[in-house]
């Protein structure tokens, strides 16, 4: 079997197969890899490639021509409780076309790893005895699968080969939106490699580094685990389930007839216009779809500070008009005559790749298929999982000899990596913040001061204007202050007193609603008994905290010894 193998693998033209090769391509992992769940009830998983499925999750086999011909085959995993499995062929239309319930070594099973590699015994020697279907009209057919009493069927092998008329094999047929597989043990490895699609028609490689998920599900689109408009936040990792599958994922190379390598052109223009209103009108021209990632720099060192603001916008061909509103990455509104730069790329072929349930990941090559390129930078932001507050990458990481995006945790989460299949440089733009700036203040003051305001000294009450259009920022920036004029207590204590002794006086600081008093003596009465020789004072506080003292001295005089008078009469 093993020299079998080596032959397979040294003669191309033998190999047909399109499934367990590509996902399974090392034979001595055959029982511990690449289980494809066709179905698979779990409270955190969806379904696959049955009826309960939806458009994601459909296990898609492409046919460009009338007359070309699927060629497929399986085998249930023996540890499930179905040795059989059941399946329907669906037509682009939705109608059933062929099915049926295939038993262990009848036609469409397949019964040993080198049958699943080489594929249908009808295209390649060593191959196993498969089932085919003729397609009677082009475009997407797909098979679902029904195990028994709606259990979970693992296949352990599986392919699906489409050819042409002449029986000449056409990978890169097979796709889905979004695939989930099961390695059976927790630390075994993944080892396949997997093709993204992207909407503007560019293909990139996704391969693994020493993968160890168990189950886990996979899929590729434009935004990340979701999709709320919010890209900066959709393309963040998530503790929980949050995939959606938009873009075909294969299991090679896409066929270029079918799917052809999209046009790319960049961003011809770039311009930011700031309003008096505090917005920022962005304008991009684009030669074709694409997607600018930008950063907007407020007053600050070169790269990403806290309170600077990233900006992700799909842009279409021709001139794209999309807002900035003037409010920094801390919620603040930035003040006029600000400076502010802008950079930033604009990017074709964005493909995030949330992956779910994957654990112990080594890192993720990611290569440009078409048009040809290299390995391409990656980024990701997993600050919202506990075991990675911290770790993002919004730089791009390249690695030569390792992988990027490593990670121990996984568990339960949903983790997503981006990248741009091409990236522009888009030419800096910088200008000075500026709005239009009418803000009013209120002052209180007492009677007797003054503050200075729209260039004077004032001292009643009164609305004050001040400011203008203003050279600096082309706006009108205009300053009302509302000063009001506070009355102070009118505090009496009357004239100095000479008193003779035993003799009392009542001193009377005033009433007013809210007053407050405080004697020198450190009464806090409105009046004041006085009956010993000395200085009285008091201060008098109003309600709006305007003050006034008055002071008085009050002499008591001794009566003169007895007979120090002399009376004199006529």
């Amino acid at each position: 079997m093993r020299y079998l193998l080596l032959l397979l693998l040294l003669i191309p033209g033998l190999i047909r197969a399109e499934g367990t090769r590509e996902t399974c391509p090392v034979a001595a992992d055959t029982l511990y890899l690449t289980f494809l769940y066709p179905i698979y009830y779990h409270m955190n998983y969806p379904p696959f490639a049955t009826a309960a499925s939806g458009d994601e999750g459909r296990l898609c086999i492409h046919i460009e021509s009338p007359g070309e011909v699927i060629w497929y085959g399986f085998a249930v995993y023996s540890g499930s409780k179905a040795s059989s499995y059941t399946y329907t062929l669906y037509d682009p239309t939705g109608a059933a076309v062929v099915g049926g319930t295939v038993l262990p070594n009848q036609q469409g099973y397949i019964r040993n790893y080198l049958e699943a590699y080489a594929g249908p015994a009808t295209l390649a020697a060593g191959g196993y005895n498969s089932l085919s279907h003729t397609a009677a009209m082009s475009g997407d057919y797909y098979i679902e699968f029904s195990p028994p009493g709606n259990n979970t069927m693992r296949l352990q092998y599986y392919d699906i080969t489409v050819s042409s008329a002449g029986h000449t094999a056409i990978p890169g047929r097979v796709w889905s939106k979004r695939w989930m597989f099961n390695v059976q043990a927790q630390f075994n490895i993944f080892k396949g490699a997997l093709y993204a699609y992207s909407d503007d028609q560019l293909v990139t490689c996704m391969r693994f580094d020493s993968l160890q998920p168990l189950v886990f599900a996979v899929c590729c689109n434009a935004t990340g685990c979701t999709n709320t408009g919010d890209l900066a936040l959709d393309r963040c990792s998530r503790p929980h389930y949050s995939i959606y599958g938009q873009y075909k994922i294969f299991l090679n190379e896409p066929d270029p007839v079918s799917y052809p390598t999209g046009w790319v052109a960049g961003v011809s223009s770039f311009t930011a216009t700031p309003g008096c209103s505090g917005t920022v009108t962005l304008q991009a021209v684009a030669g074709s779809p694409c997607v600018a990632d930008l950063l907007i720099n407020i007053n600050s060192p070169p790269g990403f500070q806290s309170g600077d603001v990233t900006l992700v916008k799909p842009l279409s061909t021709g001139t794209n008009l999309f807002y900035w509103d003037g409010i920094d990455g801390n919620g603040l509104t930035v003040p006029n005559g600000t400076p502010i730069t802008i950079t930033g790329t604009a990017s074709n072929g964005l493909t995030n790749f949330p992956m779910y349930d994957v654990e112990n990941l080594g890192g993720l090559d990611v290569e440009l298929v078409r048009p040809v390129g290299n390995k391409l930078p990656l980024y990701w932001v997993d600050t919202l999982l506990y075991e990675a507050q911290g770790n993002q990458n919004f730089d791009g990481c390249i690695s030569v000899d390792t992988s990027c995006h490593r990670f121990d945790y996984g568990d339960g989460y949903t983790v997503n990596t981006w990248w741009y299949a091409l990236s522009q440089e888009i030419v800096p733009v910088s200008f000075l913040m500026y709005r239009t700036w009418a803000e009013q203040y209120t002052h209180t003051l007492c009677q007797g001061d003054s503050l200075w305001l729209a260039g004077a000294w004032r001292k009643t009450s009164g609305t004050f204007v001040s400011g203008g259009f203003s050279l600096l920022t082309g706006c009108d920036s205009t300053r009302t202050d509302v000063l009001t004029v506070n009355p102070r207590p009118q505090v009496d204590l009357g004239p100095d007193l000479i008193r003779c002794a035993g003799e009392s006086e009542l001193l009377d600081a005033g009433s007013g609603a809210g007053y407050t008093y405080q004697w020198n003596t450190g009464a806090t009465s409105s009046t004041l008994v006085v009956m010993s020789t000395g200085t009285y004072s008091v201060t008098v506080t109003t309600a709006q905290g305007c003050s006034a003292a008055d002071a008085m001295h009050f002499t008591s005089h001794p009566a003169p010894p007895p007979g120090s008078l002399l009376i004199k009469h006529d």
